[in-house]
């Protein structure tokens, strides 16, 4: 998986060798586990008793918006993709912006939960070239959400 910004306001998504309905479901799964209940404070972050849900019944292949997600659970998840008349995918990065999220780094977090999925895909030369860069992508990735956390808490 990876992505490219069209615009300010468009990022189109690249399946890659990942299969577009487990792209999909990985994005809401991501979008679901990184939205926090609105109105929430500390403490009801900590709660982990959320029901199973199937994130596959969000994807809809046969649909222009192959995945919307408003809200979750009491969960603002706000995650739009579409399919074009081209067959491309397009992420509603303004979504996420409108609610103060980094586009990139919730793409950086699906992308890293689907590359988890889908190992193996690419060829040994392929994966030491970019070690070292997704790695220390994803530290920085961890470490941005960390303080994202702290202003949250915060604000």
């Amino acid at each position: 998986m990876d992505y490219r910004r069209i615009d300010n306001h468009k990022i189109e998504i690249i399946p890659g060798q990942t299969p577009i309905d487990k792209l999909l479901e990985t994005m809401a799964r991501v979008s679901y586990e990184s939205a926090k209940p609105s109105g929430s404070d500390f403490l009801e972050l900590l709660d982990k008793n959320s029901p199973k849900i199937n994130f596959a019944g969000f994807v809809h292949l046969n649909s222009a918006e192959v995945l919307d997600i408003d809200y979750v659970n009491q969960r603002q998840c706000k995650t739009k993709v579409r399919k074009t008349g081209d067959g491309r995918f397009v992420f509603d990065a303004r979504l996420h912006e409108m609610n103060g999220g980094s586009p990139e780094l919730f793409l950086n977090k699906v992308k890293s939960a689907s590359g988890k999925n889908a190992q193996g895909s690419k060829t040994s030369a392929q994966s030491d070239k970019t070690k070292p860069w997704s790695r220390n992508n994803q530290q920085r990735s961890r470490w941005l959400e960390f303080l994202l956390d702290i202003i949250d808490l915060f604000t």
